[in-house]
């Protein structure tokens, strides 16, 4: 009995050791780095200076590149940034995203900085509950319509001649100014808030509908979208409607000048973390905000479905505007975002379906058209 029981532990010991042993000769997984980061100060009256401090942990490799968006247009590729000033009162998401031979990661804060004042976004801030539910409105039934505050502000629309597969459509490049700020739906329209004002469902009984309440609100046409507004606005609660493109394309940005919100993306190894599109979507649509938002907290600003826009499709300005509405007159009204059946290069912040292949018109509807709702303040 005594041998059998040492033959036993001599056994278990032995296996033990090897055990040990092939686990050393393993090769381990390798540790991406964790993005993250403080402020000095969060809050305080505009103009507010805000020092930004990197505390991102490697992993298992240096981190080489920094990207900070401060949410006022501002970017650094600093570790430690210069000061960022927020001159104008409002609410500001920052991000940081950081990068190691093993990965990169990003740490996204929203309304992270509220900077107050007599100015435009404290205004909306006191008067309609920014940063507390983002602006949020309740639909009958109490269903939640959730806003993100987009500052007034400047951008260039379009793309460059030299953009990684830019359509002439994308162009010219030309400065836009938006003189006011407004609010944008921080999803695309969903089913159950299209219900919940219409005790409609358009897109019942339909090719190719995901029977989601939470996923996007489909086959309804720039027309039908006009008589949401009409409803929507008739509840007396505030006043909505469709954003011009140029908003559009300037909230997609949220300050970026890259091909995507996301960076350059050249080997398009990051668009899967933000876009439901061709090369993961099974070529469906999926609940609204499964992907990762841009850095002014809206999400799915590519990806999923289209989205109608209020303007006519014409071409661009060829210099700087201000406040633009775009063509006065047209066949076709503009859809801007991208959908689940198209490739990557569709996912750029300037794409613009080229007017060769479109058929959008007013009363057109499909499974991959939807809409993002526009308050004005």
């Amino acid at each position: 009995m005594f041998t059998s029981r040492f033959a036993r532990s001599t056994l278990l010991i032995a296996m033990f050791a090897v055990g040990v042993f092939l686990a050393g000769c393993l090769p381990s997984t390798p540790n991406g780095p964790t993005a993250e980061f403080r402020a000095d100060v969060t809050s305080g009256p505009a103009p507010l200076t805000v020092q930004f401090t990197d505390l991102s942990t490697p992993g298992d490799s240096p981190i080489t590149q920094w990207a900070w968006l401060f949410g006022d247009g501002g970017t650094s590729d600093a570790q430690n940034p210069e000061p960022t000033t927020y001159a104008a009162a409002g609410k500001y998401n920052v991000s940081l995203a950081v990068t190691t031979a093993n990965g990169t990661d990003t740490e996204l804060k929203l309304n992270f900085i509220s900077a107050t004042g007599e100015g435009e976004g404290e205004g909306e801030g006191e008067g309609e509950g920014e940063g507390e539910g983002e602006g949020e409105i309740m639909l009958p039934g109490n269903v939640p319509l959730e806003m993100v505050w987009c500052p007034a502000g400047t951008f260039t629309m379009g793309s460059p001649d030299t953009e990684q597969d830019r359509l002439s459509d994308e162009g010219p490049q030309h400065e836009v100014t938006l003189t006011h700020g407004f609010w944008m739906g921080k999803y695309e329209l969903t089913k159950r808030q299209w219900t919940a004002v219409m005790g409609t469902t358009p897109w019942w009984g339909q090719f190719s509908v995901l029977n989601d309440p939470d996923s996007p609100a489909v086959y309804i046409s720039w027309n039908d979208c006009q008589e949401f507004v009409t409803a929507l606005n008739a509840l007396g609660q505030r006043t909505f409607r469709l954003p011009t493109e140029a908003e559009w394309e300037y909230a997609c940005r949220a300050g970026t000048t890259t091909r995507f919100y996301w960076g350059d993306d050249p080997s398009y190894s990051e668009i899967g973390n933000y876009a439901w599109y061709k090369g993961n979507s099974d070529d469906t649509t999926h609940p609204v905000g499964g992907k990762l938002p841009n850095a002014w907290g809206l999400y799915d600003m590519k990806g999923n479905v289209w989205e109608w826009c209020q303007d006519w499709y014409g071409s661009y300005a060829a210099g700087a505007v201000s406040d633009p509405q775009g063509a006065s007159s047209g066949t076709y009204r503009m859809l801007r975002g991208f959908y689940v059946y198209n490739p990557s290069s569709f996912c750029r912040s300037a794409f613009r379906v080229p007017l060769q292949f479109t058929d959008f018109y007013p009363d057109y509807c499909t499974d991959t058209a939807g809409v993002r709702l526009v308050r004005t303040p």
